[in-house]
């Protein structure tokens, strides 16, 4: 068997399985006003949660001068402004800091998680 005769089988299936798909498939029919209504609903939800995410907290050290001088206020700035707590941007080092520690704790508590000296190879 050739490569051209496999990749026309193959080619043959793909056509077929097109023309046949929509037989075996039947749309929903709308079931009166639920189906209309579903798109409002969805479009009102979208518009409330939307807010949400602008309105930010006020931080512990919130107001302070060190969030607005000094080259500290990078480092500290979620404790000004805890909406930066959201984004995975500013949050990503805290969360890797997190699961670091958790692990480094969990490896110095239980020794079965440390590796068997016996299968080192040297």
């Amino acid at each position: 068997r050739s490569a051209l005769s496999l990749a026309l089988v193959a080619a043959a299936l793909c056509v077929a399985a097109r023309l046949l798909a929509p037989a075996f498939v039947q749309p929903k029919a709308p079931r009166g006003v639920d189906a209309a209504m579903a798109p409002a609903v969805m479009g009102a939800l979208t518009a409330m949660a939307d807010p949400m995410a602008a309105e930010a907290l006020k931080g512990p050290l919130g107001g302070s001068e060190i969030c607005v001088t000094g080259a500290i206020k990078y480092f500290i700035y979620p404790l000004c402004d805890p909406v930066y707590l959201t984004s995975p941007i500013y949050n990503f080092p805290l969360v890797l800091g997190f699961f670091a520690t958790l692990i480094t704790v969990i490896n110095l508590v239980l020794p079965e998680t440390q590796p068997d000296e016996d299968l080192r190879v040297s």
